[in-house]
């Protein structure tokens, strides 16, 4: 058993790293772009703090410069537990990479038509309660259509792709605390709160549970998230080896998840 695991991860890695040598960078050819549509009205999971609170990001506007082809401004909101704040800043692309079929074994179908990495700078309103700023890097993944550069959400965010992490500290000049979010899966400072599985799902650390993530986690639950009972073993698991949760948990989940909470 620990022989097929160890197989699958470097398998995985084989993969990533294939992804990696695909793709050549041509951001003065695709900067003209207008890669809005990434972001606006999507909502991101993320993680803030040591202890892995959850927090969510929500993209509102967002408008290219109208002097720069790198820099995009965006309002938002974001939520921890049941405090809101909006928050204002922008967003700079320093690289566009964009796939290369002509190469050899450049056609996995996880792989996407071209790669945006940037900085981005969001500031919360001062004059809410429990404000910051968020600072740091973002990369994600995106398609070409009839229609502009789509997002491509193949890889949920654990593994870098559609993901921003950096930090948030707030105005009193208090410790930066470590912070990411992704599409659906946000990286953790300490690879502890999500970890792939078996190729279609995510585990997650049960331990987390009580730091906002019960909802999220109850209502995608054997969708692409499982809950293990020991999340620290790298072995395939029984079916006995996952939290079982009722039928009514997981509506009451769902329907809490449903909520807009930035309306």
């Amino acid at each position: 058993m620990k022989a097929l695991v160890q197989t699958l991860i470097l398998l995985f890695l084989s993969m990533s790293l294939l992804a990696q040598d695909c793709y050549t960078e041509a951001t003065q050819e695709n900067i003209k772009s207008d890669y809005c549509q990434l972001w606006h009205g999507r909502t991101f999971q993320g993680t803030i703090g040591d202890d892995n609170q959850r927090i969510e990001i929500r993209f509102i506007e967002i408008s290219r410069d109208s002097e720069s082809h790198f820099k995009y401004h965006v309002k938002g909101k974001s939520r921890v537990l049941n405090n809101v704040c909006d928050f204002d800043g922008y967003m700079i692309v320093k690289q566009i990479m964009i796939l290369n079929e002509a190469k050899r074994d450049c056609h996995e179908p996880d792989l996407s038509g071209g790669i945006i990495y940037g900085s981005y700078q969001l500031n919360e309103n001062p004059e809410q309660k429990h404000v910051g700023r968020f600072t740091g890097n973002f990369k994600c993944m995106f398609d070409k259509s009839p229609y502009g550069p789509t997002l491509n959400n193949t890889w949920f965010g654990q593994e870098e792709f559609n993901s921003f992490y950096g930090n948030w500290a707030n105005y009193d000049k208090s410790e930066p605390k470590y912070c990411s979010w992704g599409f659906q899966i946000p990286l953790s400072k300490n690879e502890d709160l999500f970890k792939h599985y078996d190729k279609e799902f995510y585990l997650f650390n049960s331990k987390y549970l009580d730091k906002g993530w019960k909802t999220y986690v109850l209502s995608n639950l054997n969708t692409f998230i499982k809950v293990p009972k020991n999340y620290e073993i790298d072995e395939l698991r029984l079916a006995d080896d996952f939290i079982e949760y009722t039928s009514e948990e997981i509506d009451q989940a769902s329907k809490e998840e449903e909520k807009k909470w930035w309306e």
